[in-house]
């Protein structure tokens, strides 16, 4: 039982109709995610991001420390053909998302791998080209280290809306 959890979390592993108020915390198994293989196409991810928690009780304490520090599963990059081997996140979308996936504080599977795709935006936009390219090299990773049943692929992009 994670005590300190986040909303977010709690909510996950409770009963329907649970009032929040009455959430202990995150029940999860240790377990979950290990052997499982995570790939987060985004913004990429920073390694080394800092995170301060406030507790919200008064006075309030806020903690800081290194989110992905002590993660139990790894992290490895995904570089498609043509896009710059970046690692790193300038804009933060997919270090929140790859957090919310297996970070010892925030993740929902703990033990989990994570596989960051890293989209670079052309003009603040990414061209559909390169989010085939992105699930092309994924089926092709996941092919040939034989992971099939064993990958879960996380996508969340925005855009205008486009006729073809």
């Amino acid at each position: 039982m994670q005590q300190d959890a986040r909303d977010e979390l709690k909510v996950i592993s409770q009963a329907q109709r649970a009032l929040l108020s009455e959430l202990p915390g995150y029940a999860y198994d240790s377990r979950g995610g290990r052997g499982i293989t995570v790939y987060v196409i985004d913004t990429g991810i920073n390694q080394d991001h800092q995170v301060s928690v406030a507790d919200y009780q008064w006075p309030i304490r806020l903690t800081c420390f290194q989110e992905f520090q002590n993660m139990l599963g790894s992290i490895r990059w995904l570089f498609i053909s043509g896009e710059p081997e970046i690692q790193g996140d300038d804009i933060g979308h997919g270090t929140c998302v790859a957090s919310k996936v297996a970070s010892p504080s925030f993740g929902v599977a703990k033990s989990a791998n994570i596989v960051v795709v890293r989209l670079d935006p052309v003009d603040g936009k990414i061209p559909m080209s390169k989010v085939i390219a992105a699930w092309a090299a994924i089926a092709a990773d996941i092919a040939s280290k034989n992971m099939e049943q064993k990958a879960v692929v996380s996508f969340s992009m925005s855009g205008e809306r486009q006729r073809f």
